[in-house]
C-alpha cells in the first residue's frame, strides 16, 4: 500500500459512534433495553413476535431447530448454491442436510425450475437470500413452499430496509432473519433478530432456554472491546492494520458449523437500539453511493453491474459486478483490494470439502459456479468518497479483460 492506497477501504462497513456504545454500556448497566429494541423491530417491520440471538448464523440454526420440532420427518434444508457459507454452517449446526438450487444470472434471484426441482417431501425449509441488499419478490416461492409444505425462511441479514413493493425484506417468509455482524446494514458487533407471525414458530422459540440465557461479564467486556475496535478500525486510515493481519481472518469465507446456540447480550442489544435509528440514513448513504458508481462505471465498458428487479428498492450493501464477457484478470482482486473491491464468495457451497457430506444429491449449478469464479464487490459504505468511486472507475477502466479457460458464459 504506497502512495494513493495508503487509504484503505473496507469491502463493507456499518460504522459506530460513540454515542452507539454509550448506549449499549446504560443498557448493560441497567439490564434494560431488550424491550425497546423488540418494539421497535415489531413496529417497523409488521412482526408480531421478535426473538434476539448472538449471530445471524446462530438465529438461523435457531430457526431450522424451531421448524424441526413441527416437522421432524422432514431434515433437508434447500439453499441457494452461490450464498454466503454461514449459511450452510447454521443448517448442519441444527443436524440438518442441505439441498440445493441455482441462482438467475442477471438478478441473483432463485432459479425456479431449479429450485422446484430440488424439492421433495423431505424438505423441512427454503431459505431465500437477498444477497448484497438486493430484495427478492418472494410470492412465487411463497406459493412453492405452501404447495410442498416446506417452511420459507427470508434471510435478510444483507437487506434490512430493502423492499419489494410494500413488503420488507426479512417479512415476506414464515421466519425473518436479519443479522447485526459489522458488515452489515447496521451493527452491534454480531447479532441476530429472527421475525415471525407464526404462533407455533413463536412457541417453538420460546421453548429455548440458550436464547433467554443471562451472558456473562466476561463476554460482554469482550464485545464492549471489539466495539471500540471496530468503531476506530473500520475507518480507511486504519483498516490497513487488521486486514493485513492473517490471524485475524478478515474478509476469509470459512465453513464452521461448530458454534453455540446463544442470546444476545444486553450491551449489543442496547447498541443496536441506538444504531437502528440509523438504518434509514445509513441505507440512503449505500443507495446514493451506489448510484454513483453504476453511473461512472459506465465509462468501463468491460464491467456489467447487477441489477436490481423492477418494482424493489434495493439498499446495496455492496455493488456486484460481473465481467461483460470472459473473465477478469488473474491478480486484478489484490490490485484493487485497497479500494475496497473484492471477489464475494470464492466456492459454490457444493465445491467446499467439509460441506459434501452434508449435500443430499450432486446437481449441477452452472450461474452458482460462474459468480463465484467471477463476481466482484465494490464498497457503498460511508467512508466512500467522490475521490474512491473515480479510483475504483479507473482501475476498472484500465483493465484488459482476458478469456479464462474454464469460464462459461451463462444463458439469462
Amino acid at each position: 500500500m504506497n502512495g494513493p492506497y495508503l487509504r484503505m477501504l473496507p469491502p463493507s462497513a456499518s460504522p459506530l459512534r460513540p454515542a452507539d456504545i454509550a448506549a449499549g454500556v446504560r443498557a448493560w448497566m441497567t439490564g434494560q433495553g431488550a424491550e425497546s429494541l423488540r418494539r421497535e423491530v415489531k413496529r417497523r417491520f409488521g412482526a408480531r413476535h421478535v426473538f434476539f440471538t448472538t449471530s445471524g448464523r446462530a438465529g438461523l440454526s435457531a430457526s431450522l431447530r424451531a421448524m424441526r420440532t413441527l416437522c421432524p420427518q422432514r431434515d433437508e434444508v434447500l439453499l441457494p448454491a452461490f450464498t454466503s457459507f454461514s449459511v450452510p454452517s447454521a443448517v448442519v449446526n441444527a443436524g440438518l442436510k442441505v439441498g440445493l438450487y441455482d441462482l438467475h444470472p442477471w438478478t441473483l434471484a432463485p432459479d425456479m425450475v431449479s429450485l422446484e426441482k430440488a424439492l421433495n417431501r423431505k424438505t423441512l425449509c427454503v431459505v431465500a437470500c437477498h444477497l448484497f441488499g438486493y430484495p427478492l419478490d418472494l410470492r412465487p416461492l411463497r406459493e412453492l413452499c405452501r404447495a410442498h409444505g416446506a417452511v420459507l425462511l427470508d434471510d435478510a441479514a444483507q437487506a434490512m430496509g430493502a423492499r419489494v413493493g410494500a413488503e420488507l425484506a426479512g417479512t415476506m417468509g414464515d421466519v425473518g432473519l436479519f443479522s447485526l455482524s459489522r458488515g452489515k446494514n447496521i451493527t452491534a458487533v454480531d447479532g441476530g433478530i429472527i421475525l415471525t407471525d407464526r404462533e407455533d414458530l413463536a412457541d417453538a422459540f420460546g421453548a429455548m432456554p440458550a436464547l433467554f440465557a443471562a451472558v456473562g461479564r466476561i463476554r460482554t467486556a469482550r464485545n464492549l472491546a471489539l466495539a471500540l475496535a471496530l468503531m476506530v478500525m473500520l475507518h480507511p486510515r486504519a483498516y490497513w492494520l487488521p486486514a493485513s493481519l492473517p490471524f485475524l481472518g478478515i474478509g476469509r469465507s470459512v465453513f464452521d458449523p461448530d458454534f453455540s446456540l446463544e442470546g444476545l447480550d444486553a450491551f449489543r442489544i442496547g447498541m443496536a437500539r441506538s444504531v437502528f435509528d440509523r438504518l434509514d440514513a445509513l441505507n440512503e448513504g449505500r443507495r446514493s453511493t451506489a448510484a454513483s458508481l453504476r453511473e461512472t462505471l459506465r465509462e468501463a465498458p468491460g464491467v456489467r453491474v447487477i441489477q436490481a428487479a423492477d418494482g424493489t428498492y434495493p439498499v446495496y450493501l455492496r455493488l456486484p459486478v460481473l465481467p461483460v464477457s470472459g473473465a477478469w484478470p488473474g491478480d486484478f482482486a489484490s490490485r484493487a483490494k485497497a479500494l475496497g473491491v473484492i471477489r464475494s464468495y470464492p466456492l459454490a457451497l457444493h465445491h467446499i470439502p467439509k460441506l459434501a457430506r452434508y449435500i443430499t444429491s450432486a446437481g449441477e449449478y452452472p450461474t452458482a459456479e460462474m459468480l463465484a469464479e467471477n463476481l466482484l464487490t465494490l464498497p457503498t459504505h460511508g467512508h466512500v468518497r467522490d475521490n474512491d468511486i473515480k479510483a475504483i472507475v479507473r482501475i476498472f477502466g484500465e483493465l484488459p479483460l482476458e478469456k479464462c479457460a474454464g469460464f462459461k458464459e451463462v444463458a439469462a
